[in-house]
């Protein structure tokens, strides 16, 4: 399915109140349906989107923090977590602050990846 429509799609989801905090579909094409690989990729997400959110609030130099920001929003596209690839990147900017909405979104989208496994 090309990004365009998966984009549509996907918006029309957040309309409806119905999208899911991360794309299986997406995440599935990523990953050619292997479901181990799946688990995988999102163990490795849980921990490495953690460690970008800890540096994003802690660190006390901007362009860290900015790196921190895209490193995530990166990964959230990677597994088709657009919502918190979305906020990642309005706090991927010089300014210090918005992270309150990242960090809660981060939390919906791990909390949904435990309900998988």
């Amino acid at each position: 399915m090309p990004m365009a429509l998966k984009r549509d799609v996907f918006e029309a989801r957040q309309r409806e109140g119905n999208a899911k905090p991360v794309d299986l579909v997406h995440l599935g094409s990523q990953t050619q349906g292997d479901e181990a690989l799946e688990a995988e990729v999102l163990s490795m997400f849980k921990t490495q989107s953690q460690i970008y959110m800890k540096m994003m609030l802690n660190s006390c130099d901007v362009t860290n923090r900015i790196r921190a920001a895209h490193s995530l929003k990166g990964a959230a596209r990677g597994i088709g977590a657009f919502e918190l690839a979305d906020r990642a990147g309005e706090v991927e900017s010089p300014r210090h602050g918005g992270y309150g909405e990242v960090e809660a979104e981060l939390k919906r989208v791990i909390d949904y990846i435990e309900q998988l496994g």
